[in-house]
């Protein structure tokens, strides 16, 4: 219970973080928008929202998970019996844990690469390796949640299709 608490609580960081980020995307793109219209665009608005894009995305995996969002195929379940359907649930779960976890390894590993090469942005110059972190650690919160999400449906003897958020 007190490990379902903490992933629930970073799964919320999480989607706080993305939701923050969109806030910013927001102001960033209104802001050139009506600078535009002034004749004076907001200058690098392209780097903050593609950095800040990163945080928008990956902050809001974890949370679209828990809430069963992301997008299934059930045409054939109804043909299958509740046992073979809980093991496509659980399957699904930890194939999507070991997607975002390699998510997170191959960007920790190309973060290494952008700190080496001080690798950043091309207007404003934004080092690219604290967003790359980010994405790490964003990717590393969904891959756990996914995980600890199959493990629940696997040791659930309930329904198949579990609620996402039971």
């Amino acid at each position: 219970m007190l490990l379902r608490k903490a992933i629930d609580g970073l799964v919320d960081l999480s989607a706080i973080l993305g939701g923050l980020a969109l806030v910013f995307v927001t102001g960033v793109i209104l802001t050139d928008v009506v600078g535009r219209a002034l004749g004076s665009p907001l200058y690098g608005v392209q780097d903050l929202v593609e950095m800040s894009a990163l945080l928008v995305v990956f902050g809001g995996m974890a949370f679209v998970d828990r809430r069963g969002g992301h997008v299934t195929v059930d045409l054939l379940e109804h043909f299958y019996s509740p046992r073979l359907n809980k093991i496509f649930v659980v399957l699904g779960c930890l194939t999507g844990a070991l997607i975002f976890g390699l998510i997170a390894w191959q960007t920790w590993e190309a973060s290494k690469l952008s700190v080496m090469l001080n690798r950043a942005t091309n207007i404003l110059f934004l080092p690219r390796a604290p967003f790359q972190y980010g994405v790490v650690v964003l990717s590393a919160i969904t891959s756990i949640a996914m995980f600890a999400r199959g493990l629940r449906a696997a040791l659930n003897n309930g329904a198949a299709s579990e609620s996402a958020h039971t």
